[in-house]
């Protein structure tokens, strides 16, 4: 066995009807009202205010006590209830002590090795996400909610089963499958001191050899909740291998029956939001998104709890002024604020200042967190095109900024796409004319380049006039034309007679009338006569 909460089972009398008779819920700690989960989830370090006259060296080593501080406000109490409601209800379905549990065991095993099979049991399962900035406390907080729970239950005779009331599991940085099965196997041998990964986690075993076995496992040792943080490391997988996982979780709760609790920054997001969302369908928990703490009862309750934590000579009061400060300069990022806290005070010993004040504060802010000022900037700024530079810090209203201005875009595109379907319908409406015109206009023995080329005019100028209209102006052209020549051709013949009649007053013939007119020449002034 390990050093992890394990128990023998001890039973409860369980009030509400859905619960009774199921040793795997009577085990259970009693539910928590709101008032007992509160003072059982607060995490207070020891504090002597002696420590303040310590050596400056002693005293530094103390600062990080910090770090264990933890003042639960209404958002974990909410997460609370709802991981009590998770893991309790996925309970309800799976019960050892009727006959349906072993048929239960014997189709999830078909199932998870991909035999068709038919199911009738119904799982009672469901799941539930939460989105959070990085540094708000989600992974602190579930941790301390686990705490409350056993994490082992050992159920004796006639039972005989080892029941794992909880499993958190880190996504792998890879995002690969195969890893989070070996760390499942991993985690469940240090907890049980069995050799599941020797046997099915070495690397000679197939990812869906090892999802079997994984989902197997889980049924036989009863996992009342299976938490996978940092769920955002599944954008880095490639070869569809965030689309198998989440295959994997949709197969956990809605097959297998295990609840299936999702933890990360807002950057998981997109994954959670699509490929987790058959799961999260039937979640009666719904979803929760944890934004920066706002100025006011919470925040205020917090700083006043941690504010006794004071390590330096002269103890600073926590004045409106201060507490203002440490809110801008964190923005109401839990994570930051404490480290604030802590890193002043550091600086406030270095110094000799023996104090906190504002614009220590700022200083250390400047100084000491250079690397998430970017953050806080666009944090401060509120401006949706700063904050979407930060995926991780981008709150949940943006999404909705997002969708509309997708919405935009995607109607422009509409728009733009409907512009270019009537580009190309009455391009080949154009075309068609075309077609038609030239062929009647060659029936009427016209040329057909003549009559392409002025059809083809005639539509580019005036593209929505009709086949009868484009075809009169076309023959219109045509007989002007004609008529034109004609006209020509005979003010021609008419100069030619004119010469004619003046050479026959002069005596001429009008062979010579017209050739000293220059119009016809010497048949013989073509040739190039040589002498002999």
């Amino acid at each position: 066995m390990s050093q992890y909460k394990i128990q023998v089972a001890q039973y409860h009398t369980q009030e509400l009807e859905d619960f009774k008779g199921n040793p795997l819920i009577e085990a259970l700690p009693p539910i928590l009202s709101p008032e007992d989960a509160f003072y059982k989830l607060c995490s207070f370090p020891g504090y002597d205010e002696k420590e303040r006259l310590y050596p400056a060296h002693i005293r530094y080593h103390a600062i990080p006590r910090l770090a264990r501080f933890f003042q639960p406000v209404m958002q974990h109490l909410d997460l609370e209830q709802r991981f009590s409601r998770l893991l309790r209800h996925g309970y309800v379905g799976r019960n050892p002590s009727t006959p349906e549990y072993t048929k239960q065991l014997h189709i999830a095993h078909k199932l998870l090795s991909g035999e068709s099979v038919q199911c009738n049991i119904k799982s009672t399962a469901s799941s539930f996400t939460l989105m959070g900035f990085s540094g708000i406390g989600k992974t602190t907080a579930i941790e301390n909610i686990l705490s409350l729970y056993p994490q082992v239950i050992i159920h004796q005779a006639p039972l005989n089963l080892t029941q794992i009331v909880w499993l958190k599991l880190n996504c792998p940085h890879d995002g690969s499958l195969k890893s989070l099965c070996m760390d499942f196997f991993q985690k469940v041998d240090d907890l049980l001191g069995t050799n599941y990964y020797e046997k099915f986690g070495g690397p000679r075993h197939s990812i869906s050899s090892m999802v079997t076995r994984m989902g197997q496992i889980a049924r036989i040792h009863c996992i009342g909740a299976l938490i996978i943080d940092e769920i955002q490391h599944l954008l880095t997988t490639r070869d569809r291998g965030s689309e198998k996982m989440m295959n994997f979780f949709v197969t956990l709760v809605n097959e297998i029956g295990v609840p299936v609790m999702m933890i990360g920054t807002m950057r998981a997001r997109s994954v959670l939001q699509q490929d987790f969302r058959q799961a999260r369908r039937g979640s009666g928990q719904g979803d929760m998104v944890w934004e920066q703490m706002k100025p006011g009862d919470d925040w205020d309750l917090l700083i006043e709890s941690m504010w006794k934590y004071q390590w330096i000579e002269n103890e600073t009061p926590l004045t409106e002024e201060i507490n203002k400060t440490l809110y801008e300069e964190s923005q109401g990022i839990v994570d930051i604020a404490v480290k604030l806290f802590a890193l002043s005070q550091g600086r406030a010993i270095d110094t000799g200042l023996e104090k906190i004040t504002p614009e220590l504060i700022r200083k250390v802010s400047k100084d000491d967190l250079k690397l998430v000022q970017p953050m806080l900037k666009a944090l401060k700024s509120g401006l949706y095109e700063e904050l979407e530079k930060y995926e991780d810090i981008m709150p949940m209203e943006i999404e909705e900024y997002l969708q509309k201005r997708q919405s935009n875009i995607d109607l422009r595109k509409t728009i733009q796409q409907k512009k270019e379907k009537m580009a190309e319908k009455r391009k080949n409406e154009e075309t068609s004319i075309l077609k038609s015109v030239i062929s009647a206009l060659i029936s009427l023995n016209i040329d057909a380049k003549t009559a392409e080329r002025k059809v083809t005019q005639i539509l580019k100028s005036e593209p929505n006039l009709s086949e009868a209209v484009i075809m009169e102006r076309v023959l219109k052209e045509i007989n002007s034309k004609k008529q034109n020549e004609s006209e020509e051709a005979k003010d021609g013949i008419n100069v030619l007679w004119s010469i004619v009649d003046n050479g026959k007053k002069k005596h001429l013939s009008a062979y010579e009338a017209l050739k000293k007119e220059g119009i016809i020449c010497s048949p013989v002034d073509d040739f190039i006569i040589s002498g002999a």
